[in-house]
């Protein structure tokens, strides 16, 4: 269903609004940490108080960057910015996301079979791109960033249906896990939010498209998102 009937504005504000209230310390809690380490970490090393000052710095650096990751999130799914649909070529968006992830992870392979028939379709450009980024990041983060990740695109004439399939080489999903994917909230990730693919399945849900998943033989996951042509 729409994102406008899962949250109601007066909440989707509030939850906004909590989520700045939450992010703005955050920034000079870890300035704060930097400046401890930059000013005094030196003058500890070699004992054990220097052991100590430095992992508890750290940690605390570490912590707000987790902190603000979660917080982006849960604004993001938060928010409700109106879909703003321009003709655009799927093919091309999937080469531009996937130049990102073939720098930044070496070790996994990245296999992009296009459909050159793909016709332009209208879609939120930067939304469904982080929509891609998102199953791209599930699909690195299950093979723990090594392994093959293959993407396929497919037009259906008679269904009027552009697809993208991105599919991983990992452990796979189970059936009690597939059931609650994208529910808010849940994750099979150890320290996952939960709500990356809750914003996925809300943004498709939003052009108007379905969103699903499957195995991906022999082994891994396969996620599925289809796009109307209009």
């Amino acid at each position: 269903p729409p994102r406008s009937t899962l949250f109601p504005y007066t909440t989707l504000f509030r939850s906004r609004r909590i989520a700045h209230e939450i992010k703005n310390p955050l920034t000079p809690i870890q300035l704060s940490a930097q400046r401890l380490r930059k000013r005094y970490l030196d003058r500890f090393s070699g004992d054990d108080d220097g052991k100590i000052f430095d992992e508890c710095t750290s940690m605390i650096s570490k912590a707000v960057d987790d902190l603000k990751i979660l917080v982006n999130e849960f604004s993001n799914f938060a928010r409700m910015p109106a879909v703003q649909p321009a003709p655009n070529n799927l093919n091309d968006l999937v080469r531009e996301t996937l130049t990102l992830y073939q720098e930044g992870h070496r070790e996994v392979t990245f296999d992009f079979g296009p459909d050159e028939r793909l016709p332009d379709i209208k879609i939120d450009r930067d939304q469904i791109k982080r929509v891609l980024i998102n199953l791209l990041e599930n699909a690195v983060a299950a093979m723990d960033g090594k392994g093959t990740v293959s993407i396929s695109t497919c037009f259906d004439h008679e269904l009027k249906m552009v697809s993208c399939s991105i599919a991983d080489t990992g452990p796979g999903i189970s059936c009690e896990a597939k059931a609650r994917l994208f529910e808010p909230y849940f994750s099979t990730k150890k320290g996952g939010t939960g709500l990356g693919l809750a914003i996925v399945t809300s943004t498709i849900s939003d052009h108007n498209g379905f969103v699903r998943v499957r195995d991906n033989k022999p082994h891994g996951a396969c996620f599925v998102i289809e796009l109307p042509v209009t």
